[in-house]
């Protein structure tokens, strides 16, 4: 199995302590560093250069700036775009080698603040409504659909691997043979031909996500979901994991054990899931705590959860909103 660690806050330098180097190639992790938009300093590449020399292998996970949406999605894709190519020419220049580049397609990030930490339930509720009405947008859609394609044959052309990630909500439209979550997302993902497609289980947020859904089973559901995904994308499929600390938005719940986390991997190995990513390297970056979960990699044994009548029945329930769904859809 591919195991990759996420790391978005931990400076470069601190990334290559050597009990870190020495776990990495243990284990053989992939290490996703994340470089926002104008952050390449020479810390950075010296960062990249250790790793190089130690042989190890490293991702970049892009962002843009906060200002222009953090995450990648069709409101600017074009900037991402040419991002990438100025960041793999400077790479080049500086004769540095990466695995690949992470992109993480998520909605704006003020969108998503509005989503998460709104103090009243009207704000949510207008993000909601926004998403459903002028997210959806097909012509921006098919627009950022044109651009995103370039942009992989671009890394392909280089040797690069496109890593794409994105919640786990766009499962539906793997599901019913749709774009509509991607659409009211601003996030096109499946059509654009990348090279692996990484779908966020996080199962720490999905219990609170879903903590008033009584009696769904968040194992169950996890299996389930990446099951089936496991079926239509085959090895093109890869799953992260988490999570163990907080994220861009600092309010994220994360494993209280790491048996949790034990659990998870054994739904992935049960699944033979070939490729899945841990978020983040940030909440396990102290030796122990670091080489206990790479430890739980390995130790971790297939695990399929008994069944759920109520995922069943939700997925039925699903099914049918996105019959009416698509009858909206063609008529925009």
């Amino acid at each position: 199995m591919e195991t990759r660690i996420w790391c978005e806050f931990t400076p470069p330098g601190e990334v290559c302590r050597d009990y870190i180097i020495d776990a990495f190639k243990r284990y053989k992790v992939i290490l996703s560093y994340k470089l926002e938009y104008g952050c390449d300093n020479e810390d950075f590449y010296n960062m990249i250069k250790f790793y190089n020399d130690h042989d190890v292998p490293v991702s970049i996970w892009a962002t843009l700036s906060d200002e222009m949406g953090y995450w990648i999605n069709e409101k600017n894709a074009e900037h991402f775009d040419k991002y990438v190519r100025k960041l793999v020419e400077m790479l080049e220049y500086k004769c540095l080698k990466i695995k690949g580049l992470c992109i993480d397609l998520e909605l704006p990030l003020q969108d998503i603040k509005n989503l998460c930490n709104s103090k009243n339930t009207i704000s949510p509720l207008i993000t909601c409504v926004k998403m459903l009405t002028s997210n959806l947008n097909k012509k921006r859609f098919n627009e950022a659909g044109r651009i995103l394609p370039a942009t992989a044959r671009f890394l392909r052309s280089k040797g690069l691997e496109s890593y794409a990630a994105c919640i786990r909500h766009c499962y539906y439209d793997i599901r019913f043979n749709s774009e509509i979550v991607q659409n009211a997302l601003e996030i096109p993902v499946f059509d654009v031909g990348w090279d692996r497609y990484d779908l966020m289980y996080y199962s720490t947020m999905i219990r609170n996500e879903l903590k008033r859904i009584k009696k769904a089973d968040i194992d169950y559901l996890m299996y389930h979901q990446i099951s089936h995904l496991k079926k239509v994308l085959k090895d093109k499929l890869a799953v992260s994991l988490g999570v163990t600390n907080v994220g861009k938005m600092g309010n994220e719940p994360y494993y209280e054990d790491i048996s949790e986390f034990e659990k998870d991997m054994g739904i992935l190995k049960e699944i033979e899931i070939k490729s899945f990513s841990l978020f983040s390297l940030d909440g396990i970056i102290e030796k122990n705590r670091l080489t206990g979960y790479l430890a739980a990699v390995e130790r971790a044994k297939p695990y399929k959860p008994p069944i759920c009548k109520r995922v069943i029945r939700n997925e039925v329930i699903s099914k049918l909103l996105f019959d009416i769904g698509k009858l909206y859809y063609r008529l925009r």
